[in-house]
């Protein structure tokens, strides 16, 4: 008996295909080596990776749409890093979080991974490449580019931003059957109108989870970019008014700002050559008790032009805090204190200032003044320092001691005698108050520094770059420097307070070198001692006994 063979059925495409080859006599026959038709379909589509990709990819974007990312960089720079350090934590987080998200919407592990790190690559090259840029034109004293350490630097970006991924999507993955197991349940109650209870636990979990993540989230953020205490420390309401509300009518612009800083200043007499708060003997030790304002104050915000060309930003923050009992239509005037360069934003949450000055001013301590922060994020260098560059691509310095001063005069009930006017900062803030102050002694007649430093440059590469490495541009701009230059009656009328934790590395030594100075070139001034190290913990503690012996300074002087 013959074998008997049975056929598959084929697929019509195949035996169409097929018929054509048998019945073409040109065409040659499949052979044992031949594609057939299936080996030349394309694979199907992962939807999974799809989805994972733009779910990454959105992440990515809206991190830098919504700003999220400029606002950690500078809450970095403001705890310390440097703009590229800053950049390049922020991007690794981002990735990871990217790398979560895209595990959470598809479940792909390994492609939520490799997907993180690219979002991370994305985020970081521009600062890679300008990095290698500048190690590559390095010579002399700056080095020469090293060719194994830039590649070890590259194999461990590349390393870092895979863990950072894996991180991110091993805790998506490790929550992911929880919310499948929500979802499903979730789904089954609407469709058959009821649940059974032990089911119930997954949805109750993962909706508890996400409200922890919604209101823990943002607490820990507060923790990091302040104290861990900032929390614990309530005051009023801190309700920000639009400008429009308030006493101003206009922003102040300050691509217009060219008039010598001298122009707007009204000189007061000559001060006492007495050395510290106990000149004001024989005067009332408080004045202003005889009108002891109650209430709240107000916050007012406003957008002025940026003064630079270039950068990310086009317009600046500057806040106004006007005390308890002010009215613009009224007659009585207050001292004003300018703090810079950073936002209300953040002294707000770090220090919980306006409750402080409510207080101080309800309580009697101070006197009613007005306080005025100006924020300079987004400019074309990292650190601003509060100057005029030398490529005239920014002027901070004319914007704060010549725009920001007459604007303020011209639209708010200020005092415009010098001794009236003072100007705070912590850190490069604690050098701009006292740069500004020496090259502005006309404008301001007391400087608040905050752990600062004061020679021009001294806080790294960033602080330089405002000055292009110009020797003159940093000797004008150092108070170190520029506190030997100014006459005796023009250092009679000026008083610094120096707020620093004398152990503390480089911040310690500056201001002791500093003091030191000031003493030598007979300028008045008071050190306050701090228990805590440079940081907002600083600042909040100190911020009170710095403002009490400006008020008192102001007494001494006849100010007030």
């Amino acid at each position: 008996m013959e074998p008997q063979y049975k056929m598959a059925r084929m697929r019509p495409e195949a035996e169409s295909h097929g018929a054509n080859v048998m019945s073409d006599p040109k065409r040659p026959g499949p052979g044992p080596y031949a594609r057939s038709s299936f080996s030349r379909r394309r694979p199907p589509v992962d939807r999974g990776r799809v989805i994972g990709l733009a779910v990454a990819a959105a992440v990515v974007v809206v991190a830098v749409v919504s700003g999220a990312m400029d606002a950690s960089n500078t809450t970095l720079v403001v705890m310390g890093f440097d703009p590229d350090r800053a950049q390049l934590i922020t991007s690794l987080l981002i990735g990871a979080i990217a790398a979560a998200a895209a595990t959470l919407a598809a479940g792909r592990f390994g492609a939520a991974t490799i997907l993180g790190l690219a979002g991370a690559g994305a985020l970081y090259i521009g600062t890679f490449l300008a990095e290698t840029q500048g190690a590559l034109a390095a010579q002399g004293v700056d080095g020469s580019f090293d060719l194994g350490g830039w590649l070890l630097t590259l194999l461990t970006l590349v390393f870092i931003g895979l863990i950072s991924a894996w991180a991110g999507a091993a805790l998506a993955a490790t929550a992911r059957p929880f919310i499948l197991r929500a979802a499903v349940v979730l789904n089954d109650a609407a469709r058959r109108r009821r649940v059974e209870r032990p089911a119930l636990r997954y949805p109750l979990i993962v909706g508890l989870v996400l409200v922890l993540l919604v209101v823990t989230v943002p607490a820990f953020g507060d923790l990091v970019n302040f104290a861990p205490d900032s929390l614990m420390r309530g005051g009023a309401a801190q309700v920000i008014a639009d400008a429009s509300a308030g006493a101003s009518d206009q922003a102040p612009d300050g691509s217009a700002a060219s008039a010598a800083p001298a122009a707007l200043a009204t000189q007061s007499s000559p001060a006492s050559a007495s050395t510290g708060p106990s000149a004001a003997a024989g005067q009332p030790a408080r004045p202003w008790l005889a009108w002891l304002p109650a209430g709240t104050g107000k916050l007012t915000t406003t957008n002025p032009a940026a003064p630079w060309k270039g950068g990310t930003a086009t317009t600046i923050d500057v806040t106004v805090y006007t005390p308890p009992g002010y009215d613009p239509a009224g007659s009585r005037r207050y001292p004003v204190l300018y703090e810079v360069p950073t936002g209300y934003h953040l002294w707000g949450g770090a220090t919980n200032v306006k409750s402080a000055l409510d207080t101080l001013i309800g309580g009697g301590t101070i006197p009613a003044m007005i306080v005025v922060f100006i924020d300079s994020s987004g400019g074309p260098f990292p650190d601003t320092e509060c100057a005029d560059s030398f490529d005239h691509r920014q002027w901070f310095d004319t914007f704060v001691s010549v725009t920001m001063v007459g604007w303020m005069d011209a639209h708010y009930r200020t005092m415009v005698e010098q001794p009236a006017r003072a100007i705070m900062g912590m850190s490069e803030g604690g050098f701009c108050a006292a740069n500004l102050a020496l090259r502005h002694p006309g404008v301001f007649g007391t400087s608040i520094s905050f752990s600062g430093y004061y020679q021009a440059g001294a806080s790294g590469t960033n602080s330089e770059a405002p000055f292009g490495g110009n020797k003159a541009l940093l000797a004008s701009n150092s108070p170190t420097v520029v506190a030997g230059q100014l006459d005796t009656a023009t250092r009679a009328r000026l008083y610094f307070v120096v707020v620093v934790k004398p152990d503390q590395p480089e911040f310690g030594l500056q201001a002791a070198m500093f003091e030191k100075d000031l003493t030598g070139y007979g300028y008045r001034h008071d050190s306050i001692v701090s228990l805590e190290p440079h940081g907002w913990p600083q600042v909040r503690d100190n911020f009170p006994p710095a403002v009490e012996a400006w008020s008192a300074r102001m007494v001494a002087d006849g100010a007030l």
